[in-house]
């Protein structure tokens, strides 16, 4: 992954969150690399909290980690060490507003949370929590543990078997009590965290990639439903009582969201996306003469584009550039302003495509808010047709367990008819992958995946009157079309 991923078509990606338990060091640093490695997961805000064994030391900065915490002074030594990238996706969204670790004191307990609560006002217990001193489910989930610990006298472990059981949604956490690391996910999975050695020392992180970038040795990913302890006596595995919980770990994260280096489930990344690729090119072919050749929306869709032309016996060419790392953009409401910022994105290179017919293939398409400018931009550079092949299916309904993919009224695929989405993007065709060919590609039991955006079940209760808005109309010949034109529902 080479810059900043924030593209205005795409999903925006759930948080990174990173943990470091061994004898006393400076661990702030070990997490901080680690917390670069993750730092497509996030770039609003960046943090770190130190445990020294009775208190916890943090720092937080806005944007990336390399602007929001270039250096790690005042962070002391210590046993433990907690780091969060955020993107937010409830609650506060700017700048250092809702940036974590959430740090709490008396006793000490430093919180980092990957994924999003369904209806946290409704927790047990939330009602009995000042409502000014939480703008995020995170900082609820922090409040809820430190009040049982208070309550009760009892120990973090104890206090997280009794509070998680009564959350709803997807969480994924590492947290401290400033002497010894713990590692949380929901029992639905939603949300990876895996768990690595380097030398003497313990790690907990979003992605495979975050363990193996700082040398370290992947060991496993933690369970649906486990409560990992690391401390100076080892570690100790639980889990959380959670009873016919249905595993439903983000089919996304195949396809988007994880680093291409990373393995989920013991599967790699790299291998889900080049086997979407050579589906799609059986599924999706692009006939004709003469032979078109194959762009890649860079960066995340390169993989996919490499197993679609190897199976289509096509050529692959850089078509597309991303000059640089500008970061966020925000789409403009005129033309000529969304191709100046589209183009300090994405640069298209006429030397590859003039002449030539484009298979242009991207790992998804959300909003489509820049794709009809990215069409055209290729067409300026001298590409005579554009065909639009996408490597999964249509995205036609939101997420509520950490994806932030704006109201349901902004997704393209569930306003428009596959048949109108050519005209609307400017291509001379578009297709998608189907979902049990991204379900093969991706490996696994094919029912142990989160499906919501791209079907409309979800396996957990949605908030109210979430899914009011327009939804997908029919596809013609399609099941999924029908089946989804009217509600989301519930597994």
């Amino acid at each position: 992954m080479t810059g900043p991923r924030y593209d205005a078509d795409k999903p925006r990606e759930a948080c990174g969150v990173a943990g470091v338990w061994g004898p006393a060091g400076h661990h702030a640093a070990l997490v901080r690399e680690m917390l670069v490695a993750l730092q497509h997961r996030g770039q609003e805000s960046v943090g770190i909290a130190v445990g020294t064994g009775a208190a916890l030391v943090a720092r937080h900065g806005a944007g990336t980690v390399a602007q929001g915490m270039p250096d790690l002074d005042g962070l002391p030594h210590g046993p433990v060490a907690v780091g969060h990238v955020r993107y937010a996706t409830h609650g506060a969204r700017d700048g250092l507003a809702g940036a974590q670790p959430v740090v709490l004191d008396r006793p000490p307990l430093a919180l980092a949370h990957n994924g999003t609560l369904v209806d946290p006002h409704t927790a047990p217990g939330a009602e009995a929590i000042d409502p000014t001193r939480w703008a995020t489910d995170s900082e609820l989930m922090a409040h809820l543990l430190l009040a049982r610990r208070h309550a009760e006298g009892v120990d973090t472990s104890t206090a997280l078997h009794a509070v998680l059981p009564g959350l709803t949604g997807a969480y994924a956490l590492v947290l401290s009590d400033g002497a010894q690391l713990y590692g949380v996910r929901d029992p639905h999975g939603f949300r990876p965290l895996a768990l690595g050695r380097r030398g003497d020392a313990w790690l907990l992180a979003s992605e495979t990639a975050a363990i193996t970038t700082v040398g370290g040795e992947v060991v496993r990913e933690l369970e649906p439903g486990e409560v990992l302890t690391i401390g100076p006596h080892g570690t100790a595995s639980s889990r959380v009582p959670v009873p016919d919980a249905k595993t439903a770990a983000c089919l996304f994260e195949y396809v988007y969201f994880a680093r291409a280096d990373s393995a989920l489930a013991g599967r790699s990344v790299y291998q889900a996306r080049y086997r979407a690729g050579q589906a799609l090119a059986d599924y999706a072919p692009v006939t004709g003469s003469p032979r078109p050749v194959v762009v890649a929306t860079p960066e995340t869709a390169r993989v996919a584009a490499d197993g679609y032309a190897e199976r289509a016996g096509l050529r692959v060419v850089q078509g597309l550039l991303r000059p640089g790392a500008v970061g966020r953009s925000f789409i403009a409401g005129d033309p000529a302003a969304r191709e100046t910022t589209v183009r300090r994105k994405l640069a298209p290179v006429a030397a590859a495509v003039a002449g030539q017919r484009v298979v242009l293939v991207d790992d998804s398409l959300v909003r489509g808010t820049t794709m009809r400018t990215v069409t055209g931009l290729l067409r300026k550079a001298g590409a005579v047709e554009v065909h639009l092949r996408v490597a999964s299916p249509p995205y036609r309904w939101p997420c509520f367990y950490g994806i932030d993919t704006g109201r349901p009224e902004e997704l393209l695929a569930a306003q428009l008819p596959i048949t109108e989405l050519a005209a609307q993007l400017g291509c001379d065709s578009v297709a998608f992958l189907s979902l049990d060919r991204l379900l093969e590609a991706a490996g696994g039991d094919p029912s142990g995946y989160c499906t919501a955006c791209l079907t409309g079940r979800y396996p957990t209760a949605t908030p109210a009157g979430a899914l009011a808005a327009p939804a997908a109309r029919p596809q013609p010949g399609t099941r999924s079309g029908t089946a989804l034109a009217s509600r989301g529902t519930v597994e």
